[in-house]
């Protein structure tokens, strides 16, 4: 059970890397900021394109550090670390938690907008449960 738990966490982090390269490389806001603000991106002034791209990429940052600490977080638990789950969770708390309730905010304002509430959840069981089955399975 515990290297479950082990490849589920090495999963999250591959995710959270994955997640960071797609906002990192993006050019233009996502379908569902285009749903929220009721706007095609060509429809946005270049200037507002600018300082979206550049909130994009600093969002891109967090879930490549997200992902990368992730993953030596992982070998620090794999190796024993008593530490590692908790810095793993706390961790996972930081960068998730404003990503979950910013995507719940967007669906608020606009319940048609598909913002990512489902792949934040799944993240977070998978980063709980994997860190669960790694260090008590």
């Amino acid at each position: 059970m515990a290297a479950m738990g082990l490849m589920a966490l090495a999963v999250a982090a591959l995710l959270g890397v994955a997640m960071g390269m797609k906002y990192l490389t993006t050019p233009a806001f996502m379908p569902y900021h285009a749903a929220v603000v009721g706007k095609t991106w060509a429809e946005i002034d270049p200037l507002m394109q600018a300082i979206v791209l550049g909130m994009l990429r600093v969002v891109a940052g967090g879930f490549l550090a997200l992902g990368v600490a992730i993953g030596w977080l992982t070998l620090a638990l794999a190796q024993g670390a008593a530490w590692a789950p908790w810095a793993i969770l706390t961790t996972a708390a930081a960068g998730l938690g404003p990503a979950l309730y910013v995507s719940l905010k967007l669906r608020s304002v606009r319940p048609e907008a598909k913002t990512p509430v489902v792949p934040t959840v799944a993240a977070i069981v998978l980063i709980v449960v994997g860190t669960a089955l790694a260090r008590f399975g």
